[in-house]
């Protein structure tokens, strides 16, 4: 009977193991790096804002600016007043104060993204 529970003993450390070493490399996987597997934030920007905005398709990258300007939350104070003006300069058709508002975004927040992995692999709302 000792080695029975023994033995269950075991088995139940190893198989814990086990799935504790698969959960951290599952978590690992689902992690995005920025370059070979976009990050939640850069894909749906890049599919939503960017592509539209290459095509010359303001009023599509406004769409897509509308639909994240709360994403900011918090710690990014100002996130919303710069979605909210790069979507009134892309519904005006002015092209280089939408390039001017990205880049002032991407200038403010770059930076907390790619150090903080919380924030670079959350979902899209």
């Amino acid at each position: 009977m000792k080695k029975l529970a023994f033995f269950a003993l075991v088995t139940a450390a190893v198989g814990g193991l086990s799935l504790a070493s698969v959960s951290q490399e599952a978590h690992a996987k689902a992690q995005c790096n920025g370059t070979t597997k976009p990050c939640p934030l850069q894909k749906w920007m890049r599919d939503n804002v960017g592509t539209p905005m290459a095509s010359g398709d303001l009023l599509a990258a406004a769409k897509g600016i509308e639909k994240i300007q709360t994403f900011g939350g918090p710690a990014m104070k100002d996130w919303t007043v710069l979605a909210k003006k790069t979507v009134a300069d892309a519904k005006a058709n002015r092209t280089d104060d939408v390039k001017a508002d990205c880049k002032a975004c991407h200038d403010a927040y770059r930076e907390a993204y790619r150090n903080n992995a919380t924030l670079r692999n959350r979902a899209i709302p």
